[in-house]
């Protein structure tokens, strides 16, 4: 699976994940539906190691202040 890393697609992506997590208030986290299928988690996991390589790519191709 490869996500889309465009702008629009984590944006998708964290809007989703933000219905799908409802009200975070600590009387309403039972209520909350993440799969937590073991096929589900693999699937998360899997796309937060991918944004996080991204992340450090970014981090590496960013010119350091200094050189400005």
């Amino acid at each position: 699976m490869s996500a889309d890393m465009s702008a629009k697609g984590i944006d998708a992506r964290l809007r989703e994940a933000s219905r799908l997590a409802g009200s975070l208030r600590p009387e309403a986290r039972l209520e909350t539906k993440i799969d937590t299928s073991g096929p589900a988690v693999a699937a998360r996991l899997k796309e937060a190691s991918d944004l996080l390589d991204l992340c450090h790519a970014l981090s590496r191709n960013e010119p350091s202040a200094s050189a400005q």
